[in-house]
């Protein structure tokens, strides 16, 4: 039987850095989650530019969903910035 899986050493094997790399985060909707995730990509990515963030909004206001355009150039660039997404509270998902 195959083993189905996801394995994260497979898929970051096929990784190939530098890479660009959307990220789509998804909130409730504020301002403070606005400046939480500008906070987070600036911390990671000082020439971020804020401005470059689309916003969407959900069909009954109640969500945003934030997708900014990332060049990663290396995987512990990856796991850095995701550790300090899941660790604010105003970022319910991060794809």
């Amino acid at each position: 039987m195959l083993d189905r899986t996801p394995s994260r050493e497979l898929q970051e094997d096929l990784w190939v850095f530098p890479m660009d790399y959307p990220i789509k985060l998804i909130g409730e909707a504020s301002d403070d989650l606005h400046v939480a995730v500008v906070d987070i990509l600036v911390k990671h990515f000082p020439d971020f530019d804020s401005t470059s963030i689309k916003i969407q909004v959900s069909r009954t206001g109640k969500y945003h969903s934030l997708t900014a355009q990332l060049l990663f150039l290396e995987l512990e660039q990856v796991h850095a910035l995701y550790a300090d997404l899941a660790a604010c509270p105003l970022i319910k998902t991060a794809l």
